[in-house]
């Protein structure tokens, strides 16, 4: 297993990453950085062509001419060179005269590589997804989420009415799970819990991992019906299946009564502060006395330095109606539901975890 730097030394690398990019921003001039701002649309359609053709998987094999590449995919040879050329340029393969290979950097967008992230770029590069964030500034005008005047229904709606973006929104989460997993093992131990409720666990991958984690532990995870049959398999194909019930409905409605550690990962920014409070509220309802909650989301930090926490929440404005919350906001929030939150517990990733147990 990797071993993971402390977050202190972590969060002073990216710190001294983000002088660096700050720094070089400063020396072009200001009409130049603002081109190179907009330009990440070329470079994110570059990335979401590569993954969609599948480049990645014809050059599993080693270096092959974009001749060769295109009469693998079915695509047109010299416009296969030119996106490989791209490609190259961005760091995803090399170039070495006429033929190509796999960089470091493009290894995740293999289809069956252990940290594949191809389907986190098929679902961002997506036209369903890049439609809505068009909608940026309407969604500014109004502060309402921009999916149904796109679509017609809500993300979730879309979602439900599409099951082939479904099938890659839910792999995407699941793969986005598993990359958050090894710094939140290494910030909070689950070992001391004997029944852990994942709640709104889509296809199972947290909560397998957690009880990997927890091998004394049982689980239960709470879904949607539709959502569960692929759950299951996941569960039985990491081994813990015998150690969890699943169950169908909404967190909205009920949640299982007899766990001791509720987690809930990026479920409660999906949601304005009126529908948060309500699940909360329902959770503080149903949950046990001394149970403990955990919180799985990005925390807003003070200040005008980047964070990937204030980009997300614009995704959430977009798409859901959603937003980020700062440790202050969060403590409001379970407060109001019945919850003291009794500490933050950060990462060395964008993830933190806000650990709350139920008010006396």
């Amino acid at each position: 297993m990797t071993r993971l730097p402390p977050v202190r030394v972590a969060r002073a690398a990216s710190a001294a990453r983000t002088a660096v990019l700050g720094l070089t921003r400063r020396m072009v001039p200001p009409p130049v950085g603002v081109l190179e701002l907009v330009s990440g649309l070329i470079e994110a359609n570059t990335v979401y062509a590569v993954a969609k053709l599948g480049v990645a998987d014809a050059l599993a094999g080693g270096p092959r001419t974009a001749a060769d590449v295109a009469g693998e995919l079915g695509t047109n040879p010299d416009a296969t060179f030119r996106l490989l050329r791209a490609a190259a340029g961005y760091g995803l393969l090399r170039q070495d005269g006429d033929r190509f290979e796999l960089a470091a950097l493009g290894r995740p967008l293999l289809s069956d590589a252990p940290d594949s992230m191809r389907a986190v770029v098929l679902m961002i590069g997506d036209p369903r997804y890049q439609s809505v964030w068009h909608r940026l500034p309407e969604s500014v005008t109004t502060g309402e989420a921009q999916a149904e005047a796109v679509h017609g229904v809500s993300m979730w709606g879309l979602l439900e009415r599409d099951p082939d973006y479904a099938a890659t929104f839910n792999e995407a989460m699941s793969r986005l799970t598993a990359l958050d997993w090894p710094t939140v093992a290494a910030a909070y131990d689950f070992t001391p819990f004997r029944r852990i409720v994942d709640i709104g666990g889509g296809h199972g991958q947290l909560l397998a991992s957690m009880l990997g984690a927890a091998p004394a532990a049982e689980g239960v995870l709470l879904e949607q019906e539709s959502l569960l049959p692929d759950a299951r398999e996941r569960l039985r194909e990491a081994g813990v299946l015998s150690r969890c019930r699943l169950e169908g409905g909404s967190f909205f409605d009920r949640v299982p009564d007899d766990g001791d550690l509720y987690v809930l990962r990026r479920v409660v920014h999906d949601f304005d502060d009126d529908r948060a409070l309500a699940l909360l509220t329902t959770l503080r309802r149903d949950m046990p006395d001394g149970a403990t909650l955990v919180l799985l989301e990005s925390v807003v930090h003070p200040g005008g330095g980047p964070d990937f926490a204030k980009i997300l929440d614009l995704d959430m404005l977009l798409l859901a109606g959603g937003r980020e919350r700062t440790e202050g906001e969060y403590a409001a929030l379970l407060g109001r539901s019945g919850f003291e939150m009794t500490r933050v517990v950060p990462t060395i990733s964008p993830i933190s975890l806000l650990e709350a147990r139920p008010a006396a």
